[in-house]
């Protein structure tokens, strides 16, 4: 989930300027949306019973760590403009934390602008320590820093290693805040529970006396509890009225009614393994408007990350464990249930995948990547048949599935039902000429037919439209090596390997084109490096058996002219599945 509030707008603000800039910041005054010079006049005017109006609030915000100057873009304008206030904004060239110099040099004419009159310094993580750090050398009396840093020095806070490589000594000195330097009245919003921003609250509050408004179990995401702009107008008002007892029962009731707290309590109820508790945390954030899909992307992250640490430490019995058992507790949830499977296959666990994925299926039939997961287990398993009649039920039961009829093709590919594999493919470049994964599998299909001029053709094609998908290039490779073409056939196995090192297919692809290009040295030590990466590969072995050990030392590498691209997750597993 990302927060709004640095949401970038293309169009200019009327009358917008920059007030200063350097190699480290830029300062961009935005003025109040609508008539500002009526706003102005109307400061000050003389109200009934000889009272005057209060002048208009401008507020200060200080940009994130990923923010970046785009134009008069600054980080905070949606709710400022939604709050009809004028702006003035810090935004950083890259992650410096807003040095001193530069800030000393920007000063004058920020406070030159304020003129003493209202505002409010607001910031969040590098943005939040800006704004309680600068607050008082703008002449502003108030400031909120939500997650704020109190240093990056390596020095101040070795516990809080998350920034260090951000620190400069030449940029850095004196982070810390000191009691001169600190606001009139400023609030912290941090996490109690989190390590890192518990150790910066505390330093924060020591050095400067701010006070800590507590946001348990929220991590490093408080700002998602300041969103809606009516509840963060209110933050506001009770922060310039210097009144924190008020501020923190706001926020105490306000949590109730916030799908965002509800949905990051449940994420960190989930890492401390309290399912149960996530779950319930999780629907009473459904009911508050979160979209259903934003849970299931979180709790299959979650879960997946889980997985992986396990299996890094060679725990790989016990990641299974947890899939299962989550399984067991989302036994009411089609979605959840086929995610699992889907992580399970990705895992390299496809044997326990086909158990929730059938779960899945008993509770919902129209979800059409459960029908390919579950298919893709059971021909896994030799069970052919059996697969393609869970693809076509697919297929019937929600049609129109590109990705669907794609995998029954190759199915009855692997069947050697050629025609109607062919079929499949036809049903979705009917609809989709220009379908990468379409093209593939009919490629495949010409193949068997013999007709591999045409199958080529068709792959480059494929990878004009899919450049990065490693699987295409090493089928392509190898149809280029059956033509006899190993020199057109080398890069592509090249390409290949940069994108998906994990594909034994491709190692095998590249050793046999360097083998018949007539560098057997070379593709002796391609076939060793692939057998020692890939232990449990028996093609992999095999061709590193043939060929024999190299009998001399690796050259060096040669970079590749072809840029390196992330793969597709889909098609990684299906090269590796099909790939011969």
């Amino acid at each position: 989930m990302i927060a709004s509030q640095g949401m970038r707008v293309a169009e200019a603000a009327p009358g917008s300027a920059i007030l200063y800039e350097d190699e480290e910041i830029v300062v961009i005054h935005r003025p109040a949306p609508g008539d500002a010079a009526a706003r102005q006049a109307e400061a000050g005017a003389e109200l009934p019973g000889g009272l005057a109006a209060p002048a208009p609030l401008t507020l200060v915000t200080f940009a994130d760590l990923t923010f970046r100057p785009d134009g008069d873009t600054i980080w905070g304008q949606e709710p400022a403009a939604k709050l009809g206030l004028e702006a003035i904004g810090f935004v950083a060239k890259r992650e410096n934390w807003f040095p001193a110099a530069s800030m000393q040099q920007a000063a004058p004419a920020v406070r030159a602008l304020l003129g003493g009159g209202p505002a409010l310094c607001y910031g969040y993580s590098m943005g939040g320590y800006a704004a309680l750090k600068y607050a008082r050398l703008l002449g502003v009396s108030h400031a909120l820093g939500v997650c704020p840093q109190a240093s990056i020095s390596p020095a101040d806070l070795p516990e809080d290693r998350r920034f260090h490589k951000f620190h400069d000594r030449r940029l850095h000195a004196g982070m810390r805040l000191t009691p001169a330097e600190a606001p009139e009245f400023g609030v912290m919003m941090a996490d109690p529970y989190h390590p890192d921003d518990r150790l910066n609250a505390r330093m924060l509050a020591e050095d400067g006396g701010l006070h800590w408004l507590r946001t348990p179990f929220v991590g490093h995401a408080a700002i998602w509890l300041l969103t809606e702009t009516s509840f963060l107008r209110r933050a506001m008002d009770l922060i310039l009225a210097s009144d924190m007892a008020a501020l923190a029962a706001a926020l105490r009731a306000r949590r109730q009614e916030n799908v965002h707290w509800f949905f990051w309590v449940a994420h960190h109820a989930f890492l401390r393994n309290k399912v149960a508790l996530a779950n319930r945390l999780w629907n009473r954030a459904e009911a508050l408007g979160l979209d259903r899909t934003i849970r299931e992307q979180e709790v299959m992250r979650l879960l997946g990350d889980a997985m992986r640490r396990l299996i890094d430490k060679g725990q790989r019995e016990e990641a299974r464990a947890l899939a299962l058992r989550r399984a067991e507790e989302c036994a009411g949830d089609a979605v959840a249930l086929a995610q699992i499977g889907h992580i399970l296959v990705g895992m390299g666990e496809g044997d326990a995948a086909e158990e929730p994925f059938r779960a899945s299926l008993a509770l919902r039939q129209d979800i059409a990547n459960v029908y390919g997961g579950l298919s893709l287990v059971v021909a896994s398993k030799g069970r052919v048949n059996e697969a393609i009649e869970i693809a076509t039920n697919g297929i019937n039961a929600v049609p129109g599935d590109a990705e669907l009829h794609i995998h029954l093709g190759y199915l009855l590919l692997n069947a050697a039902r050629l025609e109607d594999a062919q079929a499949q493919f036809e049903i979705v470049l009917g609809q989709l000429p220009q379908h990468a994964g379409a093209l593939t599998g009919k490629s495949n299909v010409l193949a068997a037919y013999g007709r591999q001029a045409e199958a080529i053709e068709l792959m480059r094609e494929a990878i004009g439209l899919a450049p990065q998908d490693a699987g295409m290039r090493v089928w392509l490779g190898q149809l280029l090596l059956v033509v006899g073409d190993p020199l057109e056939a080398e890069p592509h196995f090249r390409v290949a390997l940069e994108l998906a090192p994990q594909v034994g297919a491709a190692h095998i692809g590249l050793a046999r084109a360097l083998e018949r290009t007539g560098r057997l040295e070379e593709a002796r030590h391609v076939a060793a490096d692939a057998a020692a990466v890939l232990p449990h590969d028996t093609r992999v072995q095999a061709i590193h058996r043939r060929m024999g050990p190299p009998d001399t030392a690796k050259p060096e590498p040669v970079e590749d002219a072809e840029s390196q691209r992330a793969p597709s997750g889909l098609r990684r597993m299906l090269g590796a599945f099909f790939g011969r």
